[in-house]
C-alpha cells in the first residue's frame, strides 16, 4: 500500500494543501486561490508564484501571459498551415485545369487540321463540286469559286497544322 502512494507522489510534480486541509498531488499547478505557504512541493523547472493579484493584473491589463500566447500561436500556425495547403491545392487545381485546356485545344486544332486537309484534297482532286443555294438548288462551283475556297483551305491548313 505504501508503494502505491509512493508511485502517485513520484508522478506528481506539485504538492499542496487544499482549503479543506487535504494534501493534493498533481502534475498541474494548484489553483490560484491556494496561498504560497500551502504549496509544499513544485517541479524543479517551474517558477513559484509570487502573488496571485499580480498575475491577474497582468491578464486584466491586456498583456498576454505565456500560457495564453502559446495556444494562440499554435492556432495561428495551424491556420497558416491550412491556408498554405489550400493555396497549394488551388495552384494544383489551376495547373490541372490549364493542362486539360491545353489538351482540349490540341485536340481541336488537330481535328480542324484534318478537316482543312480533307477540304484541300477534295478541291485539288478535280472532281466537280456543287453547293446548295438558299432556295435549295444545286449550283456547281466555278473555277473562281474553287480557287477562292482553295485559298481558304490552304490558310486553314497553315493555321491549324503547325
Amino acid at each position: 500500500m505504501a508503494n502505491l502512494f509512493a508511485a502517485q507522489t513520484a508522478d506528481a510534480q506539485w504538492k499542496w494543501i487544499s482549503p479543506a486541509g487535504v494534501v493534493q498531488y498533481s502534475d498541474l499547478p494548484p489553483p490560484p486561490n491556494i496561498p504560497l505557504k500551502n504549496i509544499l512541493a513544485k517541479p524543479a523547472a517551474a517558477p513559484m508564484r509570487t502573488n496571485a493579484p499580480a498575475a491577474s493584473a497582468a491578464s486584466a491589463s491586456g498583456l498576454p501571459t505565456a500560457s495564453a500566447s502559446v495556444p494562440k500561436v499554435t492556432a495561428q500556425t495551424q491556420a497558416t498551415r491550412e491556408l498554405q495547403q489550400k493555396l497549394e491545392q488551388d495552384k494544383r487545381a489551376k495547373e490541372a485545369a490549364q493542362r486539360l485546356q491545353q489538351e482540349f485545344d490540341a485536340q481541336t486544332r488537330q481535328a480542324n487540321c484534318q478537316h482543312a486537309q480533307r477540304q484541300l484534297q477534295t478541291l485539288d482532286s478535280g472532281v466537280r463540286l456543287a453547293e446548295v443555294d438558299a432556295h435549295g438548288n444545286r449550283a456547281f462551283l466555278t473555277d473562281a469559286q474553287r480557287a477562292a475556297q482553295r485559298q481558304q483551305a490552304m490558310a486553314a491548313v497553315a493555321s491549324y497544322c503547325r
